[in-house]
């Protein structure tokens, strides 16, 4: 390998299967090195930082994106490229990539740096983790780890996205949480029975829906969308106002903005989309914490 050529990570396993077989296509003049094991992204990714990688391209979804992220760590010169090719692809939704893998890849390789947002999430075990997309805490976070748990194709996509929120909401009970949080207009404690707390760096999560659709991947701010102790039925019926982004308006939701929160409760927590363990958590915001490459101004 040469530590002037781009590194390019790519995860075979990404979206059943789809970014493996894009290796056998992809043409680049970077170091192309292909996983074969969960959390290997990261350490390859770390090493390219060891090596004065100037920029290191994740191939695959959120998943191995964040984990590109976490190995580089504050690594200040590494431009990280996406080439999309997960079952989500909400970070790149966001950040308004071409979803053409030729396209993409383009932009990955010779796009111009951009200074985003990135979110960190603190466990009570010691553990810390930084995310790109989105996380949650509720039942949002039990239907990620369904999805990490299944092997099945079918559920890598929307449609077994949604199949499997469906199912998990016969078995998922609203949870008590507690949000504390401080802005200009002082501190705030909340506590109420919740379907889900989500923290969204960027609009999208869950594959293409708009949870926060105000978000902005470089303003320095979380936007948290709080879904009350709504039934299952309201739930389903309220499923296709995601993906528009109209659930804002729903009385059970409320929207909020914080640079940093704590949540507590007994409930499951995923960071874009996967899981993590149970509560308690503290999030932060890393303003300005990742160099990506972009399309051109005029295009973002």
């Amino acid at each position: 390998m040469q530590a002037d050529a781009p590194l390019i990570i790519l995860n075979p396993t990404a979206a059943a299967g789809r970014a493996a077989r894009l290796a056998r296509s992809l043409r680049s003049p970077g170091d192309l090195v292909v996983t074969e094991s969960a959390g290997q992204a990261e350490q390859l990714a770390a090493r390219g930082a060891i090596e004065g990688r100037s920029r290191v391209i994740a191939v695959g979804g959120d998943g191995t994106l964040q984990e590109v992220v976490n190995g580089l760590g504050d690594a200040p010169a590494v431009v990280v490229g996406i080439v999309p090719a997960g079952a989500g692809n909400d970070f790149a939704r966001s950040l308004r990539l071409p979803r053409d893998v030729g396209a993409a890849l383009a932009v990955a390789l010779h796009g111009s740096a951009r200074r985003v947002d990135l979110g960190e999430a603190m466990f009570a075990d010691g553990r810390t983790r930084r995310f790109v997309a989105a996380g949650g805490a509720g039942f949002d976070a039990q239907v990620a780890a369904a999805m990490a748990g299944s092997r099945l194709r079918w559920q890598r996509g929307r449609a077994g996205y949604l199949l499997t929120t469906l199912r998990e909401l016969r078995r998922y009970r609203n949870a008590e949480m507690r949000i504390c949080w401080s802005d200009a207009g002082g501190a705030h404690d909340n506590r109420l029975p919740a379907l889900l707390v989500a923290f969204a760096n960027g609009a999208y999560y869950g594959g293409g829906m708009r949870i926060a659709p105000a978000a902005a991947l470089d303003d320095g701010m979380l936007d948290l969308c709080v879904v009350g102790d709504v039934s299952r039925l309201e739930a389903m019926r309220q499923l296709p106002s995601l993906y528009r982004g109209r659930h804002v308006g729903h009385p059970a939701v409320r929207m909020r903005r914080a640079s940093a929160f704590d949540i507590e409760g007994d409930a499951p927590v995923h960071l874009d989309g996967e899981p993590f363990g149970p509560l308690p958590v503290r999030v932060r915001i890393l303003p300005g914490g990742l160099r990506v490459a972009a399309p051109a101004p005029a295009s973002v």
